[in-house]
């Protein structure tokens, strides 16, 4: 933040309530952020982040409480009123529209004039260039963003915040998808709009972001806002303390106490996969009780290598085998049928039918379509609603009931339902493509407790997490650099360190 930014704070919350049904997102929720300030925003899933930045948005009213924008009372009311004062919002599900190309994302809204007042084109696709270079967006901006990777897609995401003059930005976990590279450019970015007396709202479960580049943060915990610090005035355990209640910073996952035996069976084998620009030569084995991690960069064809295994996508060479047997899987219900489940990186787009309920949702992975889960006879089955509940219970999902829309629920509970779905059926082998993206300290915990149950239990785990150092819950890591598998490295105790080393090593090598 600047020294010349005014101290009148840009936004001000006073008392924000709100409940959807039985839940109570907001109660009581308070805070100013200032011109020029970064301001984060930290809390679990379902604290009421997300809900109190779509008040700002105007896609959600508060039922009481004041809201003020620059001293003035406002009612924020709809999204073209949030755009009308100034307010750019990222999110992190990210809202493109797939064929549009990534310009045509980035401007949506923006409607430069000719002096004649007619559309200005030429002026539209120019604002989207000067983002695109500050961003040093590397890829071609008339792609439609479908073909591009998911890391690419946030950073059009982020541009399109950019685009204008906002002097309001939102940011939920921003660096979610990008690369270590990828992230320092975002940062500049972040203090470069601090210093044009831009205020912008932050909100990680990283903290370590949270402490390198924001102002001033603010806990929020079961939908109030619990504590607020200026830089230097906290420490790391005053946040872990305000977000779970708890008074240390634990580890977030349990290292293995011993490798997997070397003679444990095989449940999946895989030779030389290939498919297209990013899988070209993937080789490992998956052992019986074992979590294994792909670790890599972004680009790197981990989540490619996921999808071949799990029947989304065909290879194009290469052999499997599964228990033994050749396995080509024909499809994902063929996948399915042969107990291989993926918890994928979109669980929004890929995982769940965000207007259907948990019950829904945690029951479809038994059937080919969503028709067959709604009109099926089975839906009423009484003993089907008894052990979606048993899951819930388990999984710990924050749902007012299981007949609530999964849209309800925060992006960690969201992910829990996917979870739920496969353990509550015959499946041996677990894919898991970023399942800690965007999901609070908490509920990481315990997304790697279950994989650790479900191994130990005699399954087996495939895992991909750019978080290097929760692949300490691995017992091998498997390095993977543009679309090869060129490593290994044997645990239990696999350090970030490590990982890093082999990684970057292994792209000196190749390059």
């Amino acid at each position: 933040m600047t020294d010349a930014a005014p101290a009148s704070p840009l936004i001000s919350a006073r008392g924000l309530t709100k409940s959807f049904g039985a839940v109570r997102a907001l109660r009581g929720v308070g805070l100013d952020i200032l011109p020029g300030q970064v301001h984060g925003l930290v809390g679990a899933n379902g604290a009421g982040k997300s809900t109190f930045l779509n008040v700002l948005a105007g896609v959600v009213t508060p039922d009481s409480g004041e809201l003020l924008v620059a001293g003035e009372p406002t009612d924020v009311g709809s999204p073209r009123r949030a755009a009308d004062l100034g307010f750019a919002f990222i999110y992190q599900e990210l809202a493109l529209v797939p064929e549009f190309s990534a310009i045509d994302n980035m401007t949506i809204g923006v409607r430069p004039t000719t002096p004649l007042g007619l559309g200005d084109a030429r002026r539209r696709k120019a604002l989207a260039r000067e983002v695109a270079e500050r961003l040093d967006l590397r890829f071609s901006l008339d792609k439609p963003v479908r073909e591009l990777s998911i890391a690419e897609r946030g950073l059009v995401a982020i541009g399109r915040a950019l685009v204008g003059e906002a002097r309001f930005v939102s940011m939920d976990e921003p660096t979610a998808s990008l690369s270590d590279v990828e992230c320092e450019r975002l940062f500049g970015i972040v203090r470069e709009l601090s210093a044009a007396g831009v205020a912008v709202a932050y909100v990680s479960h990283r903290l370590d972001e949270i402490e390198e580049l924001c102002d001033a943060v603010t806990v929020f915990k079961d939908g109030q806002t619990v504590a607020s610090y200026e830089r230097g005035g906290y420490t790391r355990e005053d946040l872990v303390l305000g977000i779970t209640g708890a008074g240390s910073v634990a580890e977030t996952v349990e290292t293995p106490d011993a490798p997997v035996k070397s003679d444990a069976d095989v449940v999946l084998s895989v030779r030389g996969l290939a498919r297209g620009p990013r899988v070209h030569d993937v080789s490992f084995d998956l052992r019986r009780g074992e979590i294994l991690g792909l670790a890599g960069v972004v680009g790197a064809g981990r989540t490619e290598t996921l999808r071949l295994i799990f029947g989304a996508e065909r290879p194009a060479a290469g052999e499997m085998t599964l228990g033994g047997r050749p396995y080509r899987p024909r499809s994902v219900s063929d996948a399915i049928t042969r107990g291989v489940a993926l918890v994928p990186e979109e669980r929004r787009s890929q995982a769940l039918v965000m207007d259907e309920s948990v019950l829904f949702n945690t029951k479809m992975g038994g059937w080919r379509s969503a028709r067959a889960v709604r009109w099926l006879p089975f839906l009423a089955d009484g003993r089907a609603r008894a052990l979606v509940r048993s899951m819930v219970e388990r999984l710990g999902v924050k749902t007012a009931s299981v007949h609530s829309p999964v849209r309800t629920l925060s992006g960690g509970n969201q992910q829990k339902v996917v979870f739920a779905r496969w353990l509550a059926r015959d499946i041996g082998i677990m894919l898991l493509d970023e399942p800690t993206r965007g999901v609070d300290i908490g509920a990481r915990r315990q997304i790697w407790a279950t994989a650790e149950e479900f191994a130990a239990q005699g399954g087996a785990v495939v895992v991909v997490c750019s978080e290097l150092e929760e692949l300490a819950v691995c017992h091998r890591v498997v390095v993977m650099v543009e679309g090869r598998t060129l490593g290994e490295i044997e645990g239990p105790g696999v350090t970030e360190a490590q990982m890093l080393e082999a990684i970057y090593t292994q792209e000196r090598t190749s390059s």
